[in-house]
């Protein structure tokens, strides 16, 4: 088994006279050699015994003597490691000389508190120069891979990395990959085909153009719609203007239901996206790139007064008769659910029996802060959530309730209102694409996300604070969003005048 031992030159006889520590490197009986560390000591801090700095002297005559034994013990590793990988043929009378050659050491500082005071302390780090210089060249290949890919490669690339490291849901990568698509019909709209390195703040701007006005691409046309002569309907619909068809080839869906007018609320979602990629390619990838996002100006979101229904009329539709329309009191039931529980339509879709606990408790991990906080959410049934778990308990898998789809959810959403006109009530909300104030019923503005409102405004309305919702909704602690659901009701308002 190799050996390194540290010794001081026999010649060396005052305290404080300082020498270079010498090493003795025994690999077998072949191959004994001695050669200089570079790293020198006061001969009254070495411990000639063990062949270390004495553990007594901190520092003095100018030693650091924890820093010394830290650069001997890395100097130990990196020589026996040296040997491990040199085959025996490989070896060579000067091969000591050679490792040692290869060595670059590295000092860094760094401050600290000790004993309630700043300090500055010195550490070393060993490195192979020969392998340091591979590295330095591979990270030079991987930037110049990322600022030389097209940019739909790269970005492609991030997503799925995202996706695959746990770093975004499966919700989030799809909408990750909508935003990638709408860059891409882009390039086909300019004909052009961009690179990382091409891009710049004025390509953004085109970006941003190009998301609020894609629908303009788009007409209404007569179509006829069913497979069969008998079904078939002659309707109004969205298709693509004949000269920008080619834009569309692969987007099926997309082709399906069009491309309608889209808010500035869906600009700053896709632009996060794309800011939090070109900052992974700086700081991550160290890209030699410009910050493109230094001086592009970020639209803000805006959401307005939020609008949800009472805990009575949540009763009525729980208890509206369905039973013409068996396939409606499913998602009823699964949209008043999410009325008591809070949880997002991710969480909603994935939950399962188990995470039903004593028959008392609904306890899951809210995958949008799984892994920012990975708190598991526990939120106390309420009766009317019992008798829905009740319901289908004998479902033949294993999920809590029968989701189907997110498209069908919310439609069925919508239906369930218009169906129980003295709760389609009329609300003001804020139009997205105008930003200005419009009166519209729920039947046609109601979502699945309005069954996280439901439970989060009506726990405000009775009185409860940010924090405890929060910790029933799933929001990260200490989170902003919570308060897009805060609304003051009217009788509050009516309280507060009549106080005056």
């Amino acid at each position: 088994m190799a050996t390194v031992k540290f010794y001081l030159s026999r010649f060396i006889k005052s305290d404080a006279e300082r020498g270079e520590i010498q090493l003795r490197f025994s690999g077998n009986r072949q191959f004994v050699k001695r050669a200089g560390t570079g790293i020198y000591i006061s001969a009254g801090n070495w411990d000639a015994e063990r062949g270390m700095p004495k553990v007594r002297k901190a520092i003095k005559r100018g030693d650091d003597c924890d820093e010394i034994r830290d650069r001997l013990n890395q100097l130990t590793l990196y020589l026996l490691r040296c040997w491990e990988q040199t085959g025996e043929g490989e070896l060579r009378d000067n091969s000591l000389a050679v490792w040692l050659n290869d060595i670059e050491w590295s000092e860094v500082r760094q401050e600290v508190f000790i004993n309630g005071k700043v300090t500055e302390v010195t550490s070393w780090t060993l490195g192979s120069k020969t392998q340091n210089a591979e590295d330095e060249e591979a990270r030079k290949r991987e930037m110049a891979k990322f600022v030389n890919w097209y940019f739909l490669d790269a970005f492609r690339y991030y997503i799925d990395e995202q996706q695959k490291n746990g770093v975004i849901s499966e919700v989030r990568h799809r909408t990750y990959l909508t935003c990638w698509g709408i860059w891409e019909r882009m390039e086909r709209y300019q004909n052009k085909r961009y690179k990382v390195k091409d891009l710049s703040t004025s390509v953004l701007y085109d970006f941003r153009h190009f998301i609020l006005n894609e629908y303009e691409l788009w007409e209404t046309k007569k179509v006829v719609k069913g497979k069969y002569k008998k079904t078939q309907k002659v309707v109004d619909a969205l298709v693509p203007k004949e000269r920008y068809k080619y834009i569309y080839l692969g987007y099926d869906v997309i082709e399906s239901r069009g491309v309608e007018q889209r808010s500035l609320n869906t600009v700053v979602v896709h632009f996060k996206y794309l800011k939090a990629f070109w900052h992974w390619l700086i700081k991550v990838q160290k890209a030699k790139v410009d910050d493109i996002f230094a001086t592009f100006t970020m639209d803000q979101s805006v959401y307005g007064t939020p609008f949800f229904f009472s805990s009575e009329d949540r009763q009525r539709l729980f208890e509206a008769d369905f039973s013409k329309r068996p396939e409606l009191a499913v998602q009823r039931d699964i949209f008043v659910f999410q009325s008591l529980v809070g949880c997002r339509i991710g969480d909603l879709k994935r939950l399962k029996k188990s995470n039903v606990v004593d028959g008392k408790y609904l306890q899951y991990v809210a995958g949008k802060t799984k892994n920012k906080s990975g708190k598991t959410v526990i939120v106390p049934l309420h009766p009317t959530a019992k008798i829905i778990i009740a319901r289908y308990a004998n479902t033949p898998d294993d999920r809590l309730l029968p989701f189907d789809s997110d498209q069908r959810y919310n439609t069925m959403i919508k239906q369930m209102f218009k169906a129980l006109p003295d709760i389609d009530h009329v609300v003001t909300i804020l139009d997205p694409v105008t930003r200005l104030e419009k009166q519209a019923k729920l039947s046609e503005v109601a979502s699945s996300h309005m069954g996280r409102r439901n439970f989060c405004g009506n726990l405000y309305d009775a009185g409860f604070r940010d924090a405890d919702i929060a910790s029933m909704s799933g929001h990260a602690e200490g989170s902003k969003a919570i308060s897009r659901y805060r609304k003051v009701s009217d009788e509050k308002k009516q309280e507060m005048i009549d106080a005056l």
